[in-house]
């Protein structure tokens, strides 16, 4: 085989049209801080540093930039823009969010799915608030996460956020569904809680006697049913490593972003807790999984 029959094959499989982003956004997106250049995105990169992790969306930019060529080597590509950090105050929870809401608002009015880095898992609630403002119908929830974070107070806390997002109505319990949590006397209420309530938990142990795939599928299902979009959250405290020794390995993770991104995404976080997120490797997970969920999007646009 000489070099002209190869490089035909090349471009005949698209190598050719596979040109790799220039920018030095997630991803290697371009960034952006103007609203007009979100005008025809599908996908919007956006940090969102709640609680003092102001330098963890910076870190996982910077790792994502391996995997700056994924979006447009699928056919069809995805125009993606990276529109930036949110400046947000460090001791005002409701200030930041405000912060935070003109951003996503952004983002929303122009039609582009967010795709948020947020640090601490409290960033689901302001992108779900935005949300619930903009869909006629209801709106499902994946959450991939290692905790049940269902308790009543405080109400700015990581540990309340679906506390929080119910009591917005979007998402219906029904369509609350957690993947891979931990079990133990301290989570024992919040399962209770949320059983009651008719939310879905799947504990580590279900994703392990039943595959992180199937366990994926049935969560969408649920999540989906009635539902105008699905809003996914991927806590990569979720695995093992990351803050506890125990939980899901990292290819789990990634097969069970890859069955829920195939669905109408209206949004997706990706983020950790203070100590995940200073675990060595959590910023280059949250690339990975960044990754994914944007090349989910893309693929079902193309």
């Amino acid at each position: 085989m000489g070099p002209d029959e190869l490089r035909r094959m090349w471009d005949e499989a698209g190598g050719a049209a596979a040109e790799s982003p220039r920018g030095h956004g997630l991803l290697g997106l371009r960034a952006t801080t103007d609203p007009a250049a979100l005008a025809g995105a599908a996908v919007a990169a956006l940090g969102v540093p709640l609680n003092g992790q102001a330098g963890w969306p910076a870190e996982v930019r910077a790792a994502s930039l391996r995997y700056a060529d994924w979006l447009p080597s699928i056919p069809g590509g995805c125009r993606a823009v990276d529109y930036g950090d949110v400046d947000v105050v460090g001791d005002d929870p409701a200030v930041a969010f405000m912060q935070a809401h003109e951003r996503l608002a952004d983002i929303v009015a122009a039609a582009a799915t967010p795709l948020v880095v947020g640090g601490d898992p409290l960033v689901t609630l302001p992108v779900l608030q935005v949300l619930s403002g903009k869909l006629r119908g209801r709106l499902g929830v994946v959450a991939f996460t290692p905790h049940v974070e269902v308790t009543p107070d405080p109400p700015y806390s990581a540990s309340s956020r679906w506390a929080r997002s119910l009591e917005l109505g979007v998402p219906a319990p029904a369509n609350l569904v957690l993947v891979g949590t931990r079990t133990g006397p301290q989570a024992a209420v919040a399962h209770t809680v949320l059983e009651r309530l008719g939310a879905a938990v799947f504990t580590l142990d279900e994703v392990e006697r039943h595959g992180a795939r199937v366990v994926a599928q049935e969560a969408l299902e649920l999540a989906a049913a009635g539902t105008e979009a699905v809003y996914l959250s991927v806590d990569v405290g979720v695995v093992a490593g990351l803050g506890d020794p125990v939980g899901l390995q990292a290819r789990e993770l990634l097969a069970g972003i890859e069955v829920v991104s195939s669905a109408l995404l209206a949004a997706a976080d990706i983020c950790a807790g203070r100590r995940a997120a200073a675990s060595p490797g959590s910023a280059a997970l949250a690339a990975r999984a960044a990754a994914a969920v944007a090349a989910g999007i893309a693929r079902r646009l193309s």
